[in-house]
């Protein structure tokens, strides 16, 4: 088994929970001294950082949704000047979010995509195809973190004739890009009387803004090709959060960046029982320039509780519809 970084992705859950408890406090308080949205929040539920000590005191924490994200600003979210940011994006599914980086966020996002990579085989021989531009910030992550590793890159941009060409002459066997690309490009591909199976791909990295992949069936019988899925989610501004291993049974989730909880739905209840479905409710435990506490994903999740066949003691989550994969 290959691993990007041991330490974390092997993690013992004490020692998780106390890395996960020691940034859920720094978070808290940046939060709370930097952000106007969030002084302005937990001042209204009437608590302090100081008050959450443990992980479960985060229930006293207010939750964050997406309404919230459309009637404020980028600035009322932010937590520094604009001399501190060192990249502004706007991720564009499921609804326009405008996300701000420092350096630091940048380098935890690309940390966390060399170990999903990693994780579906990409090792320093890959030839990686990226399909899309760099408007995309979750596209220029998947590059620096393939700089990191050693493969070959292959910008493919959006221009299909051009990505035709460098797919039959680059000799590359892995394309990564949202499942709507992958599937424009596959169905150019045919309208321009080619075949997608006569091109040497084995493997698709495919970016989704849901938990559950609904193409990947269709993706991988159109290319012959194994699909490895990853949670795009705009509201976090990384491609990265959740990512599937070697097994491809269900994803896990960068426990070390992001803390979960499962909460019923129509409610504030948090799931304790593994085999019950809800909603998916993240806090950044590592976001530098706009953290988010206790976001609502409107994600179907449940967590599997034995372990996984790859070694990884990161939590994996899965959606109750269809295949774990």
């Amino acid at each position: 088994m290959h691993f990007a970084n041991r330490q974390i992705e092997q993690m013992d859950r004490d020692g998780l929970e106390s890395l996960q408890t020691e940034r859920l406090q720094k978070t808290l308080g940046w939060a709370f001294s930097k952000s106007p949205f969030y002084r302005e929040k937990l001042r209204a539920a009437g608590v302090h950082p100081e008050d959450i000590k443990t992980l479960h005191d985060i229930r006293r924490l207010p939750f964050t949704c997406y309404k919230e994200f459309q009637r404020a600003q980028m600035y009322d979210f932010l937590t520094l000047p604009l001399s501190g940011v060192a990249r502004i994006s706007l991720w564009e599914h499921p609804q326009p979010v405008i996300k701000v980086y420092t350096t630091g966020d940048i380098a935890h996002n690309v940390e966390m995509m060399t170990r999903g990579l990693v994780a579906a085989g990409i090792t320093r021989a890959s030839v990686v195809g990226i399909l899309g531009d760099l408007a995309d910030s979750g596209l220029m992550d998947i590059q620096y973190a393939l700089d990191l590793i050693g493969a070959a890159v292959v910008p493919l941009s959006t221009d299909y004739n051009r990505a035709m060409r460098l797919l039959r002459e680059s000799g590359l066997e892995t394309l990564a890009g949202s499942s709507r690309r992958l599937l424009q490009m596959i169905v150019q591909v045919q309208a321009m009387g080619a075949d997608v199976l006569d091109y040497p791909l084995q493997k698709i990295l495919c970016l989704n803004d849901m938990i559950q992949n609904p193409l990947k069936s269709h993706i991988e019988k159109r290319t012959a090709t194994q699909v490895y899925n990853f949670f795009s989610s705009a509201e976090f501004g990384c491609a990265g959060m959740l990512f599937q291993c070697s097994e491809r049974s269900g994803q896990h989730l960068q426990e070390d960046c992001f803390y979960p909880e499962i909460v019923a739905f129509g409610s504030d209840t948090v799931i304790e029982d593994a085999s019950q479905v809800g909603e998916l409710v993240v806090t950044t435990l590592a976001a530098e320039a706009m953290p988010l506490i206790r976001c609502r994903t409107g994600q179907t999740v449940m967590r599997l509780e034995e372990p996984c066949a790859c070694g990884r003691t990161l939590m994996r989550l899965v959606t109750p519809f269809g295949q774990y994969s």
